[in-house]
C-alpha cells in the first residue's frame, strides 16, 4: 500500500498538485541468485488533484499494473552493502470529478522507472536501505475542457526504508522526502 504527492506539470505550463494512494498485489520470481522478475496489479483506491486556482478534483477508485526486473549487482559483505539495480514499467487509469460538476474525466499514466538500491543486513533479518529511482512518463488528463498532456516535475526521488525478514514473511516500510514523495508499506511472503 502506498501514497505519493507531487506536482504535475501540464501543456501551458499548468502545474496540478496530485496525490493519491493505492493498493497493489505483487509477484516475484527469482530467475538466479542475482535476477528477479516481478508483476504487479492494484487499484488507485482516492487522492485528488488540485489546480493553482485551488480547483479540487477528486481522484474516483481506478487501475493499476506494473511490471519490472532486479538486478543484485553486489553482494554486500561486512559493512559493504547490497547494491540492486532495477528497471519497472507501470500504468494507472482512473477518473476525476468535481464538486458540483455532473462529468467525469478520464486519467491515465504510464511511468518507467530506473533504481538503484543499496541496503545493510543487520542482524540477520534487518534490512536498511537507502534508493534512488529516475522516471518519467507522460499523464493524458482532460482540464478544462481540452486533453492536456503532462509529466512529473522532478523525474527523480529519493527514499529511506527497511525490511525485515522473520522466517517465509517479509515487512517492508519506505519513505521518499526528495523528489516525488511517498511513503509505502508492504507484507510478503516466500513459498
Amino acid at each position: 500500500m502506498g501514497r505519493f504527492d507531487t506536482t504535475l506539470r501540464f501543456d501551458d505550463d499548468q502545474d496540478i498538485d496530485a496525490e493519491m494512494t493505492t493498493v497493489m498485489v505483487a509477484g516475484a520470481w527469482l530467475i538466479d541468485g542475482r535476477r528477479t522478475v516481478r508483476a504487479g496489479v492494484g487499484v488507485v483506491l482516492d487522492g485528488t488533484l488540485k489546480t493553482r486556482a485551488q480547483t479540487v478534483h477528486d481522484v474516483e477508485p481506478g487501475g493499476v499494473v506494473s511490471l519490472g526486473a532486479e538486478y543484485r549487482a553486489f553482494e554486500g559483505k561486512d559493512a559493504a552493502p547490497v547494491v540492486d539495480l532495477s528497471l519497472f514499467v507501470s500504468a494507472a487509469w482512473t477518473q476525476t470529478t468535481v464538486a458540483g460538476v455532473d462529468s467525469k474525466t478520464s486519467y491515465f499514466a504510464t511511468d518507467a522507472r530506473l533504481g538503484a538500491r543499496a541496503g545493510w543486513r543487520v542482524h540477520g533479518n534487518y534490512f536498511p536501505y537507502i534508493t534512488v529511482r529516475a522516471f518519467g512518463g507522460p499523464v493524458q488528463w482532460e482540464l478544462n475542457g481540452q486533453d492536456v498532456t503532462g509529466t512529473d516535475v522532478h523525474h527523480y526521488q529519493v527514499a529511506l526504508g527497511a525490511a525485515a525478514q522473520y522466517g517465509p514473511v517479509g515487512l517492508f516500510v519506505e519513505w521518499a522526502g526528495l523528489g516525488e514523495e511517498a511513503v509505502s508499506a508492504g507484507l510478503s511472503t516466500t513459498w
